[in-house]
């Protein structure tokens, strides 16, 4: 942070007692984005994004007003002030906001790193190229990358108020994405992945990275379709991610209290068998949605939602937890300056057990490993937990995989799949970058329902 943020900050509340304001705070956040898209081994695309802006709140005769701008000049700083006591003169409602003065403590995050910060733009397309070149030779049947590009990015974020709340902090993220496409005869297969690291290029590893989604759409040539039975399941690790990231919502406290979670009024009770721990980890090595504090300023950490098969607690920001009669878990969000206060998980998964892929395969009699799900909008209910979506996936028999199926749907309910996990693989893995992500480890279960021909 720089003297002109502080400055800044004094302006705006010098300004804001001027015009009325008793309480006030500021949500700052900058953000820079480059990017490189690369296609038969010649830049397509090479952009640099990079954006600021400053959110307001501030209290006006007992009501919350807000408003935002995108320029930090005086002319802007009183627009701003302006709109926010109109907007809290208009506002009606019987539930008063507060601020946070701020928590006792923050654990530093550990997400920003020089390295990526100062990673030149000639790297980055080299690393494009170098995954491209290795995504073509994983297989001769891979026609083309359709989408071959690496992201690096960096942000920073201050909330500060009138009430004492200092927080800052800033974070880096690089993030590689291939599509490839693998032809053999008339039959055609994609397949599609991304990788992330908070910490190095190096991380991503893009050379082993291209090479896998590569092997990936040449593995799914020659796909048929299967008999509709009940079939033991294996989601594989990016699948099941996947799956509870478009459920997540179901533990977000303020979904529940609204009557928007089929798990609302089910604390202390068993919604998944008890080899299911789920747990938020704002702090957990490596992982996409590491912060030391939510976007409303609360000191983040580590929450138990699921412990051993039973519900211990939702995910809260401040509202939800005061109207349950507990404390903020600190996953507040906002999307940027300019998005409206939610909750959100920082980085939700599922604990990891012993067995690996091969492994969870070698025990399975007859069954079908899902390597990726379609649908998800328009397949699932995410008060309910019901689901019924196209898949892909391997056929197995015997513990061994025999061929790629297609044209396959799986149908379920999450919560129910969760108390029927046979085997959990320790294969963790998150899909998602940035707060929201969510992780997996591969699961099996002992039986789905296949609808195929």
């Amino acid at each position: 942070m720089t003297m002109d943020l502080n400055q800044l900050k004094q302006a705006v509340f010098e300004k804001g007692r001027a015009y009325g304001f008793s309480e006030m705070e500021i949500y700052y956040q900058a953000d820079r984005a480059t990017s490189v898209r690369i296609f038969k081994g010649d830049i397509d695309t090479f952009n640099i994004v990079e954006r600021a802006g400053l959110s307001f709140r501030g209290e006006y005769q007992g009501t919350m007003g807000v408003a935002y701008t995108e320029k930090l000049d005086e002319a802007s700083i009183d627009q701003m002030l302006q709109a926010a006591r109109e907007n809290a003169e208009v506002t009606q409602s019987e539930e008063k906001a507060e601020l946070f003065a701020g928590s006792e403590s923050y654990r530093e995050a550990r997400s920003f790193s020089d390295e990526l910060h100062n990673t030149d733009a000639a790297t980055l397309i080299q690393a494009a190229l170098d995954m491209e070149a290795a995504g073509l030779a994983a297989d001769p049947r891979i026609e083309l990358l359709n989408s071959c590009s690496v992201v690096n990015s960096n942000s920073e974020v201050m909330i500060v108020n009138t009430k004492g709340l200092d927080c800052r902090t800033a974070s880096t993220m690089a993030v590689c994405q291939v599509s490839a496409l693998a032809k053999e005869a008339d039959a055609v297969a994609t397949a599609y992945d991304n990788a992330f690291s908070a910490a190095s290029l190096a991380d991503l590893d893009v050379q082993a990275f291209g090479d896998r989604v590569g092997r990936d759409a040449a593995a799914k040539l020659g796909a048929q379709e299967i008999e509709s039975d009940n079939y033991e399941i294996i989601f594989r690790n990016n699948a099941i991610a996947t799956l509870l990231h478009t459920y997540s919502s179901i533990f977000s406290g303020s979904n529940a209290d609204k009557g928007l979670s089929v798990l609302q009024g089910r604390l202390g009770e068993a919604v998944a068998g008890s080899n299911i721990t789920m747990i938020d980890d704002a702090h957990l090595p490596g992982a996409p949605g590491n912060t030391p504090f939510d976007s409303e300023g609360v000191a983040t950490g580590r929450t138990e939602v699921i412990k051993d098969g039973q519900l211990v607690s939702f995910l809260h920001n401040l509202k939800s937890a005061k109207k349950a009669g507990v404390a903020s878990t600190g996953n507040a969000y906002k999307a940027g300056y300019r998005g409206d206060l939610t909750t959100l998980p920082n980085n939700l998964f599922i604990m990891p057990g012993s067995q690996s892929l091969d492994e969870l395969i070698a025990s399975t009699k007859r069954g079908i490993m899902i390597i990726e799900l379609h649908g998800l909008h328009s397949g699932t209910d995410a008060i309910s937990g019901d689901f019924s979506l196209a898949a892909l996936g391997h056929y197995i028999e015997d513990g061994k995989i025999v061929r790629p199926v297609n044209q396959i749907t799986v149908a379920g309910n999450f919560m129910k799949m969760l108390q029927n996990v046979e085997a959990i693989g320790r294969d963790l893995r998150f899909q998602g970058t940035g707060r929201g992500a969510c992780g997996a480890p591969s699961l099996k279960i002992k039986s789905l329902t296949i609808s195929g021909k």
